[in-house]
């Protein structure tokens, strides 16, 4: 990195018309959280350009007094600034023009939606830098005109020439979300690399795109049957469905991906809910007693919550158990776990190493629980107007007993927190 300091990026807005740049700075910088920088014509904007000023993006207006005909696209896409055309006139000459130049979109100003669909865009180019695409083709051409497209929408690329790269590739980047690959290729078809992925990742995990200059029939059915998602002739495709193409498999991915997430996730506090603790923990306390590793079970309770929320308010309440979400997030290593079970009651699990001495475990257990409680202690947790500020203390209960069975474990850790809680609170009880 050139400094540690971190350069803001701007979006560029190019509009001559006052009332309606106002009204679009103002949306812009409300919905998007970007700072604008607003220019009203082509004289105007080059100096911007020039500067060390960084864009994420740009949104332009297609005739300015200066530029009557959509001259100001080109001088700011040259600069390698991701653009999207927002014009009050289009027709099928115009918009042939727009989509010959290096732009993100086009979109009408005089739609109800347009502002909305604006936002939703810029929301989206800004998301795609999160998003791994991996091109499969081993025409040097293809790879680098697709690769071309998706650049100016800001995925990360991966490219393959083959079937066994590609696989190669998914195993090193697990992270990927979508494949485009070509059905002609050496040693693996892009039929035969659909039906191997779609073995490893189901169409919740991984998007595929079929394509082929082929003018076979059958081929998007062959595509369809064989695992991918959608299918588009080389030839023949408008760059603007490809990208709606592309971009709905991206959507749905993070769709099913958000909805799995929603459904294990406590929606106050972003930990982990009961249901998936107990699935998790169960399967935690097998592998520990299959592998010989010690277990922890860690039972939390917020001391005297009801009087918070009775004297405070149920707005302040939320907000500390928001922040004691946030203390415990950062108190877990990997593979630790962390889950709100109700109401003000936390539970953790943590597992030793395999073979790991049960002492030296406990002690360390004890050890980091003592800190916590001592950390949560010394926490001021801001309300109302951020100068008011309280501070809570948490009973722990902590099992090491791992004789029995996972329920009978949360038992005794339960049972400790009770002795905490009856010993005076803001204590750590442990047993087993």
């Amino acid at each position: 990195m050139r400094s540690s300091e971190k350069i803001s990026e701007r979006i560029l807005l190019v509009e001559d018309d006052l009332v309606f740049g106002k009204d679009l700075v103002k949306a812009l910088e409300s919905e998007i959280k970007d700072p604008v920088t607003w220019t009203k014509s082509l004289a105007e904007t080059l100096p911007c350009l020039d500067s060390s000023q960084r864009y994420f993006a740009a949104v332009l207006d297609f005739v300015l007094p200066d530029a009557t005909n959509g001259e100001i696209i080109d001088v700011v896409t040259q600069k390698g600034i991701p653009s999207i055309v927002f014009t009050s006139v289009i027709n099928s000459e115009l918009r042939k023009i727009v989509w010959s130049k290096k732009i993100v979109d086009y979109i009408l100003k005089d739609d109800q939606s347009s502002l909305g669909y604006l936002l939703s865009s810029l929301k989206k180019l800004k998301a795609n830098k999160n998003h791994i695409i991996l091109i499969v083709d081993d025409s040097l051409f293809f790879r680098r005109a697709i690769s071309d497209l998706l650049y100016m929408h800001q995925y990360k690329l991966i490219t393959a020439t083959n079937g066994k790269e590609a696989l190669e590739a998914l195993k090193r980047y697990p992270e990927i979300k979508l494949v485009i690959t070509d059905f002609n290729m050496p040693g693996m078809d892009g039929c035969l690399l659909c039906k191997t992925i779609r073995e490893a990742y189901s169409k919740e995990e991984l998007a595929i795109i079929g394509m082929s200059s082929e003018r076979d029939e059958t081929m998007a059915a062959r595509f369809i049957k064989s695992g991918a998602n959608d299918f588009i002739i080389k030839q023949s495709f408008i760059r603007e469905e490809f990208y709606c193409r592309v971009a709905q498999c991206i959507e749905n991915i993070c769709l099913l991906k958000q909805t799995k997430l929603d459904a294990i996730m406590d929606y106050l506090t972003g930990l982990y809910n009961r249901r998936f603790f107990f699935e998790k923990g169960e399967k935690l306390f097998l592998s520990s007693r299959q592998f010989n590793r010690p277990l922890c079970c860690a039972m939390i309770d917020v001391d005297h919550f009801k009087k918070v929320n009775d004297t405070y308010g149920h707005d302040v309440g939320d907000l500390v158990l928001q922040k004691l979400a946030e203390i415990f997030k950062n108190f877990v290593k990997q593979n630790e776990l962390i889950a709100r079970l109700g109401g003000e009651e936390f539970c953790f699990v943590i597992s030793g190493r395999d073979g790991e001495d049960k002492n030296d475990f406990r002690n360390q257990i004890e050890k980091r629980f003592n800190a916590l409680k001592a950390l949560t202690q010394a926490t001021k947790i801001a309300y109302g107007d951020a100068n008011q500020k309280l501070a809570v203390t948490i009973s722990i209960g902590i099992s090491f007993n791992t004789d029995n069975d996972f329920s009978d474990m949360l038992k005794s850790a339960d049972n400790r927190l009770y002795y905490s809680k009856k010993g005076g609170r803001n204590l750590v009880t442990v047993t087993g």
